[in-house]
Order: structure tokens, then C-alpha cells, then sequence
């Protein structure tokens, strides 16, 4: 028999102990059972160090059991006369916290050993390497399939184990784990295994973000231990993106090894101290919990996409590609170079195919769940649209089919001045019709063709958990005065306008005279127009995604931060689009006035327009149709060109809707 079976049938067979063990210890409601969890362990751990020694000090096979038995007394003996002591004086009370935290160090320290053993049986090498570099050849034992398929299956079976007396969510979130662990890129040294095992983690993570924002979505609240749990996962799931990127860059070892170490203390903490069923949160009024749960997500989907980037392009190719500037000299120096790294870093990352790729498939599946709830046919074709127009224009066209697109008018210049390249004259003609093509499209529709169909942010903003948040508008003084832009919103989004159209200007100014040599500035190589395209809309536009629950749902609109969403709207105000209501008399007596609160914008004046004129027109209705959803009286519909047409044409009547009954009579 291959030794090789028999060490993978030892550590199968340690695997349903520990799982037994764990299992034990979370049900322990006697004194007894509590004893058989430190003795399973304890056995368990003495077997486990004795070949550890065996090894370094070349002991007999005798010495060795002797040594085995020694150290199981030692660990035993102790526990041994608390339970006596507890039988003589009838103590039936069971604290857990000791046992709990015993627990979670033993299984940890067990399964770390049994890799250092199997290390030490399976490489030759590795007992001189556990000389050399002791630190090094732990965390290289963490990283290596002895201890992260193990690991995998302990979590599997202890979740099987106890499905029936866990929640749905919560087993759901231990599977998951259990998967995620299996499949580290570490476990085999093999360059193909590494590649699959990236790309399914990440598959498999991105579906578990799916499922939990549906989740919150459908169910508003949680248990206090459940959302605690969720954000501690995400922290260790943050640094293990981050370690398997290291990994993928130097071979190092050190992060991705003390992720998966955090992630065990996570599950065994979380598995044996918490009971999921305690005092219940509603995370939508919840804006500390919900800023922390939006930021650990947006993190670990950062390094996640970073190490789709890496394993794709090659971790170094992808890093040389970013151009980040060397670190030194002096100190302002060293400030400003680590300022630039961090920006462009940062917006390659979030800018780049893989992550907008996983991203895409994340927030698109929340949109093909409101699809499925939307009433509203021009709404569904709009949010159709709004997908396809993210996989066409926003990945496929410009990563793929034409990467090198800045001649290209709207195809290579998808956010207006910047975001195709330098204001250099050869690019200045595209630039300009990008701005025509999209002015029209604007006039004809509405920036709605913008703002709800062909930028990236409506589809991370309308699906059903972040169209949801859209309740967060009126929770604070700063998320109410931007969203109902009142005079301090206002003054904000002047103010605001007026720094990013200054700075656009002095930037196109200087990105111009550099290309015509006059001038040679530059931010460490990079034009400082494409400099400040990476900075507003690679790394403010996530910032202000992220702090939803503080500013409120689309403040890319109502802060005025967003140039290219500023001049659609501005055009689109001596354009065809607006909303109108079938009958103005409808909105003279409803009750509800729905419309006024559904708009993730903050459009709240539209029932007194609907009543006085029969229609709604304003720069900051976008056509997002939330409104349209929520009239009870299915009375409001988007007017534009195709409508305007229409009457020309005869094929729709042109109806005045506007004015009361009684002010028609009169």
C-alpha cells in the first residue's frame, strides 16, 4: 500500500474527529461531555507532536510512544481533577468560555501539526527548511494541502454535522467557507490548478455576495450575531484576497497562511460562541453596520478582481503595467509618489476588465431580480438595455473587441474628457463628438441615455438590495440636505461643480500644451487629465458608492461631483424627455403620493407639478422609473421623442392633462 493512502487516510479520519470534537463542544451541557472534548483533544494533539519530535531528535519508535504518552498526561491530568473535583461537589453548572476558547486553540494547533508531520514524512527537505527558517516553514505547513484540504473538510462535515440545528443563512455561510478554504490556490504547486482555483473561489464568493444581498434585501433585518459574523468574514476574507495577490506576485506565503488561520478563528469562534438567534437589527437603520458591511464588501471584491487581473496578465506584467512610480528620496517626495501609487493603483484595479467583469455579474443578478418584480414594460426594456449596455460598452468593446479606441468617438471616450486619453489634437475631434453624439442622445431621451443606460453606475445602483437603500435619503442631516437639495445641499452641489469644472479646465489646459510640447507637465509620467479621470471616477466614485448609508443613494448626481452626468443633464433640460401623468385629477386626490418618496434620487416635488401642469421636468430625473413602479394608479409615464413623434405623426393624441376638474369648468 502506497504510504501515501495511508497518510490522507489518517487525516481523513482526524478530520471526523476534530469535526466530532467541535461538534462536542458547542452541544457540552455536562461536565461529562466536557471532559471528552478535552480528552479527544488532547489525545489527539499528543499523537500529533511525537513525530514532530521524532524527527528533530531522531528519537527510537519506543521513545517516541513513551513521549506521546508523557505529553497526553500532561495535558489530560489537569482537566482529569477539575472533573473529579467537580463530580465530589455536584456541580452541574457548564461554563463554556474556557472549553470554547480550548477548543478553538487545539484544533488549531492540531491540524497545524499533523501539516508539519505529513511536511516532514512526504519532503525530504523540509526538516532541514524547519531548521533553517522555522517561522517560514510553519506558515509554508499552513499553506500547503496538509493542512488546507483537511481544514476544508473539517469545516464540511462539523456544518453537516449540525445543519439541523443551524439557520439556512448561517449553514449556508459554512459551506461556502468550507469551499473557499478548499480551493486556496496554495494547496498544490501546480500553475494550472492555481488558475482554476482563483477563478472558482471567486465564483463561488461572488455567488455567496449575491445570495447574502438578496437575503438583506428580502428579509430588512438580522440577528445582532449574524451581521457581526458577516463583517468579520469579510475582513478575513479581504486579507486572504490580499495574500493569495502577494502570493501570486512573490510566492510569499505569510499573508494568505495567517488569513486562513483568521478565517478557522472566525468559523470556530463563530460556530461555538454564537447562537444566531439573539436580539434582531434592522440593517436599513443600522448606517454604522451598513457603511462597515458596504466597505468589507467592496474590499474583498477589490482584491478579489486584483486577483483575477494577476492571474490573467501575470502578477508582474499587471503591476509593471500600471506604471506606479518608485518610492524614495525625500520626504515630499516619498508623500507624493505614495499618494499617485495609491490613485492609480487603486483605479487600474477598480477600472480594469476582470473587476468590472465580476462586478458586472454581482450587481447584474441583483438587476435581473428587480426585473423580474418590475411591472412596467418600458422599464423592463430599459433595465435590459442598461445590462447590455454595461456588458457592451462599459467591458466587452473596449477591453476586448477594441482596446485601443481613442480615435473612436463615445466608444473611447465612455465618461467624456480624460477618460479616452491626453486633450491632444489628433484626439480632440472624437472628444468633441463624443460630447455631440452623447448631447443628442441626451435631447432625444433624456440623460436618462446616461445617468440610467450607458454609464456603469445605474447598474450597481438598481438592483434590488442598493436600490433598497435608497431608504437611507432622509436618515441624516447630510444624506437629506443632498438628496431634497435644500439650500445647504445646493451650496454643496456648487460648490462641488465648481471645483471639478475648475480643475477639468486647468487640467485640459495643461494635458493640451503638453501635447504640443509647450509645457511638460505631468504626474509621474501619466497626463494630468487622464490623472484626474482615474482620481474622480476610479476612486471618488467608489468612495461615494460606498458611504451610501451617509450621503444618501446617487450622490454621483446630487453632489455634482460626476462632469460627464452634469452636462447630459444640462442638455437633456431643452430636450424632448419628461415625465407626464395620464390624468392630473388621479394626483389631485391620491392619497399616498408614492411617487414623491420612490425616487432613489430625491425628486419629491413631482406630485405638485403633476397636479399643476401634468408634468415633471427637471435636470436631476434621470428616468430611473422607481416612481412610475411605485404610482398605485399606474398614471405616470416617460415622454421623449418617440412620443413627440408620435402626435406629429398622428399616431398618439396630444392630451392636456393639466389643471383640476373644477378649474376646467370655471
Amino acid at each position: 500500500m502506497n504510504p501515501i493512502y495511508l497518510l490522507w487516510l489518517i487525516t481523513a479520519l482526524m478530520a471526523v474527529a476534530m469535526a466530532y470534537a467541535i461538534n462536542l463542544s458547542r452541544r457540552a451541557d455536562n461536565i461529562m461531555n466536557k471532559f471528552f472534548v478535552y480528552l479527544i483533544l488532547g489525545m489527539m494533539n499528543s499523537m500529533l507532536i511525537a513525530p514532530v519530535f521524532y524527527f528533530i531528535f531522531i528519537l527510537s519508535l519506543l521513545k517516541t510512544i513513551e513521549f506521546s504518552v508523557i505529553i497526553m498526561m500532561l495535558e489530560v491530568l489537569p482537566f482529569l481533577f477539575k472533573f473529579l473535583s467537580d463530580l465530589m461537589q455536584n456541580s452541574g453548572s457548564v461554563k463554556k468560555s474556557f472549553l470554547f476558547y480550548y477548543t478553538i486553540f487545539f484544533v488549531m494547533f492540531d491540524e497545524l501539526i499533523m501539516s508539519i508531520d505529513f511536511n516532514l514524512i512526504t519532503a525530504n527537505s523540509y526538516l532541514h527548511f524547519l531548521f533553517l527558517q522555522p517561522l517560514n516553514a510553519v506558515f509554508q505547513a499552513v499553506s500547503t494541502y496538509w493542512f488546507v484540504f483537511p481544514m476544508a473538510f473539517e469545516m464540511l462535515i462539523t456544518s453537516l454535522i449540525l445543519k439541523n440545528s443551524l439557520k439556512k443563512l448561517v449553514f449556508i455561510i459554512f459551506a461556502m467557507q468550507s469551499l473557499v478554504m478548499l480551493l486556496m490556490p496554495t494547496a498544490i504547486n501546480n500553475s494550472l490548478y492555481a488558475g482554476i482555483a482563483v477563478y472558482l473561489s471567486g465564483a463561488i464568493m461572488t455567488g455567496f455576495f449575491i445570495y447574502i444581498f438578496e437575503y438583506l434585501y428580502r428579509k430588512q433585518s438580522l440577528h445582532k450575531t449574524e451581521g457581526k459574523y458577516i463583517l468579520q468574514l469579510l475582513a478575513a476574507y479581504t486579507l486572504m484576497m490580499a495574500g493569495v495577490f502577494i502570493w501570486q506576485y512573490s510566492k510569499n506565503v505569510y499573508l494568505i497562511s495567517a488569513s486562513m488561520i483568521i478565517d478557522m478563528i472566525v468559523y470556530l469562534n463563530g460556530l461555538l460562541r454564537y447562537n444566531f438567534d439573539d436580539k434582531q437589527f434592522f440593517w436599513i437603520t443600522a448606517r454604522r453596520w451598513s457603511v462597515l458591511y458596504m466597505t468589507m464588501v467592496f474590499t474583498s471584491e477589490f482584491f478579489m478582481g486584483l486577483t483575477f487581473d494577476a492571474q490573467y496578465y501575470g502578477a508582474g506584467t499587471y503591476l509593471i503595467s500600471m506604471g506606479l512610480a518608485s518610492i524614495g528620496g525625500s520626504i515630499i517626495n516619498i508623500i507624493s509618489a505614495s499618494l499617485y501609487d495609491f490613485i492609480v493603483f487603486f483605479a487600474d484595479v477598480a477600472l480594469s476588465p476582470w473587476f468590472l467583469i465580476m462586478m458586472g455579474i454581482e450587481m447584474g443578478s441583483l438587476v435581473v431580480f428587480k426585473i423580474r418584480t418590475t411591472k412596467q414594460i418600458e422599464n423592463k426594456i430599459r433595465l435590459i438595455l442598461m445590462l447590455l449596455a454595461y456588458a457592451l460598452y462599459t467591458v466587452i468593446v473596449p477591453s476586448f473587441l477594441i482596446p485601443n479606441n481613442s480615435m473612436i468617438p463615445f466608444i473611447g471616450w465612455t465618461m467624456g474628457i480624460g477618460s479616452g486619453g491626453p486633450v491632444a489634437p489628433l484626439l480632440i475631434i472624437p472628444m468633441v463628438l463624443t460630447y455631440v453624439i452623447s448631447g443628442i442622445l441626451s435631447l432625444l431621451f433624456g440623460s436618462r441615455q446616461l445617468c440610467s443606460v450607458f454609464c456603469s453606475a445605474p447598474v450597481m445602483y438598481q438592483g434590488t438590495f442598493y436600490d433598497s437603500m435608497k431608504k437611507f435619503n432622509r436618515q441624516t442631516k447630510t444624506s437629506r440636505a443632498i438628496t431634497l437639495n435644500n439650500k445647504s445641499g445646493q451650496r454643496l452641489y456648487k460648490t462641488v461643480s465648481l471645483i471639478v469644472y475648475a480643475s477639468i479646465g486647468i487640467t485640459a489646459v495643461l494635458s493640451f500644451l503638453d501635447s504640443i510640447h509647450i509645457t511638460s507637465f505631468y504626474f509621474y509620467g501619466t497626463d494630468p487629465e487622464y490623472m484626474l479621470y482615474l482620481f474622480y471616477f476610479g476612486v471618488v466614485w467608489y468612495i461615494v458608492f460606498i458611504t451610501m448609508p451617509l450621503l444618501g443613494s446617487y450622490a454621483c448626481i446630487n453632489t455634482g461631483y460626476c462632469h460627464w452626468g452634469n452636462f447630459n443633464r444640462f442638455v437633456s433640460r431643452f430636450g424632448f424627455f419628461k415625465l407626464k401623468v395620464r390624468d392630473s385629477d388621479t394626483c389631485l386626490t391620491c392619497k399616498t403620493r408614492d411617487c414623491a418618496t420612490a425616487c432613489p434620487v430625491g425628486n419629491s416635488s413631482m406630485p405638485g407639478s403633476f397636479i399643476k401642469t401634468g408634468a415633471y421636468k427637471d435636470s436631476r430625473c434621470v428616468g430611473i422609473g422607481d416612481c412610475i413602479e411605485a404610482c398605485p394608479h399606474d398614471n405616470i409615464f416617460v415622454y421623449d421623442v418617440r412620443n413627440y413623434l408620435r402626435e406629429r405623426l398622428g399616431g398618439e393624441k396630444k392630451k392636456d392633462t393639466s389643471g383640476s376638474k373644477k378649474d376646467k369648468l370655471i
